[in-house]
């Protein structure tokens, strides 16, 4: 039994391993500012916003039945995902970005772009995390089996707004302001195309 489990641990390590290791080796090799816009995802921060609009959800929470609203709030919930994840991915090309940024340390003090690039880098960061949990919240209740989804309410998209201290929409301006930043280094060309795209 022993043997059984140190295998089965070993070949999850090892499953981990390869796994890392082929997204490690699929990386961006070096993300520029040229890089960047053609990577991006339409977000619709705005649709975003109404998806955590409390005073939607409970309107129609009053005005629908329980079966019906499960159906509605079901979409909502899947609309919910996508955004987040072409969120998340927006966030992940400035993180890749803003590293690049950085790492261009020859001269000291650091140059404007390199501070502008920590400053992108940290506030993707941040959304990245908070998407991460809200994924993860959201998948359980995409996924929660069907006898449970009788005894409990339908799920609210509003309590997703803030977690852990983070909110969504201000975290998200953060990446906005940051990149925004840090692309007028360069041009305006530059800088409209990349907040078009955000």
């Amino acid at each position: 039994m022993f043997d059984l489990i140190v295998i089965s641990l070993v070949g999850i390590l090892l499953l981990f391993a390869i796994y890392t290791s082929i997204r490690f080796l699929g990386k961006y090799p070096k993300r520029t500012i040229d890089d960047v816009t053609p990577f991006l995802r339409a977000a619709e921060p705005q649709e975003l916003e109404a998806l955590f609009d409390p005073a939607q959800e409970t309107n129609f929470r009053l005005r629908m039945s329980p079966q019906e609203f499960s159906h509605w709030q079901r979409k909502r919930i899947h609309l919910m995902r996508e955004y987040l994840l072409r969120m998340s991915h927006n966030a992940l090309v400035l993180i890749e970005w803003g590293n690049i940024e950085t790492s261009d340390n020859d001269q000291e003090p650091a140059s404007e772009r390199q501070l502008l690039g920590q400053e992108l880098v940290k506030a993707a960061t941040e959304f990245r995390l908070y998407s991460f949990l809200a994924l993860a919240q959201i998948k359980l209740w995409l996924v929660l089996p069907a006898p449970f989804k009788f005894f409990m309410p339908s799920p609210s998209l509003p309590s997703l707004r803030n977690l852990f201290g983070i909110d969504a929409l201000g975290s998200y301006q953060r990446v906005k302001s940051a990149a925004s930043g840090l692309s007028l280094a360069y041009n305006n060309h530059y800088h409209n195309e990349l907040i078009e795209r955000l």
